[in-house]
């Protein structure tokens, strides 16, 4: 059950970021400066607003500084 859980998890992680490599600039600073305000504790949360973070670090690295 475990395995089976950690797997879906993996999975819905890796469904959420690329999904956020189609969102626009405008929508991840958004979304970010939400997660920056808010500061989430719930599980669900917290892990959207790691995948933001990832992706605007990924950007960054790009030289797109959209958040």
């Amino acid at each position: 059950m475990k395995r089976l859980s950690l797997i879906l998890s993996i999975v819905l992680v890796v469904a959420c970021e690329g999904k956020m490599q189609k969102m626009s600039n405008q929508e991840l600073a958004a979304k970010n400066d939400e997660c920056v305000q808010k500061n989430p504790t719930s599980p669900g949360k917290v892990t959207a607003c790691e995948n933001i973070r990832k992706e605007c670090e990924r950007r960054r690295e790009q030289g797109n500084f959209a958040c």
